[in-house]
């Protein structure tokens, strides 16, 4: 169904079972899948796919060029799974250089005003809050939380199964299934709420809790710690040994 106002162009790919709202615009390039929904006044630009199920609200904009000085209109990609929401005026943005890719994977919902900046990646079942700001290559696993009022500074990256409060400014990593809180972040215990919601053992938890302590209350020096956590898989949680494994940016610190 296209409403008899909206602008839809003949090189866009759109399944007769898609249902393109009032006063949208879909530019040609775009994909749209079975069951997508643009409700009114979105506008989906080209190189952007859209997958099978996902809504998008009043006045979204995706797939517009990335916000970066250096981008020369090269040819870039916006991919958006299956099963998403993005709520009114949210903005997510293509990658930038050459094939660059912005990628939201499936069951993801983008709150009202929140921004996605260019090729960052964000993982299943994020819920990222109203007026939240990612900037370029921002990283978020599966299952995390932003508190809404939080700005991401460009390339940090938040784990899985984390929570950074809202109204935060976050220029150092997130570590998986944490919570971050305060100004400046900082690291205040295990998110037991996601970990439990998410089916994690006691054990699995107990071990998480060993293994941060170790990282942030042992008085080891930072490298020492991941050295030892990487490389011993008996006595460290997957999801910690796998953040570390390219790890180059810097953590947030303990909360006092």
């Amino acid at each position: 169904m296209v409403h008899p106002t909206a602008s839809v162009s003949l090189g866009a790919n759109v399944h007769e079972n898609a249902n393109i709202g009032p006063w949208c615009i879909v530019e040609s390039g775009a994909t749209i899948a079975e069951g997508v929904v643009l409700d009114a006044r979105v506008h989906v630009f080209g190189n952007t796919s859209i997958g099978a199920g996902t809504r998008i609200f009043d006045g979204a904009v995706v797939g517009g060029d990335p916000q970066a000085l250096k981008y020369k209109g090269e040819e870039t990609f916006l991919e958006i799974g299956e099963n998403c929401k993005i709520r009114e005026y949210a903005t997510v943005n293509r990658g930038c250089g050459e094939n660059g890719i912005t990628k939201v994977a499936s069951d993801v919902l983008l709150m009202a005003y929140s921004h996605v900046g260019h090729d960052c990646t964000i993982e299943r079942g994020v819920v990222i809050s109203n007026g939240v700001q990612l900037g370029g290559h921002v990283q978020v696993g599966e299952f995390a939380t932003i508190g809404g009022g939080t700005y991401v500074q460009q390339f940090a990256k938040i784990g899985a199964y984390s929570f950074a409060g809202g109204t935060l400014k976050i220029d150092r990593d997130v570590p998986p299934a944490i919570r971050a809180l305060g100004n400046p972040a900082r690291f205040a215990g295990l998110n037991l709420h996601a970990l439990r919601k998410h089916l994690f053992s006691e054990d699995r938890i107990s071990l998480l809790e060993k293994n941060y302590r170790e990282l942030y209350r042992s008085g080891k020096p930072l490298a020492e710690c991941i050295n030892e956590i990487s490389n011993n898989p008996t006595q460290a949680d997957p999801l910690l040994i796998e953040y570390f494994k390219n790890f180059t940016g810097n953590l947030i610190a303990i909360n006092h």
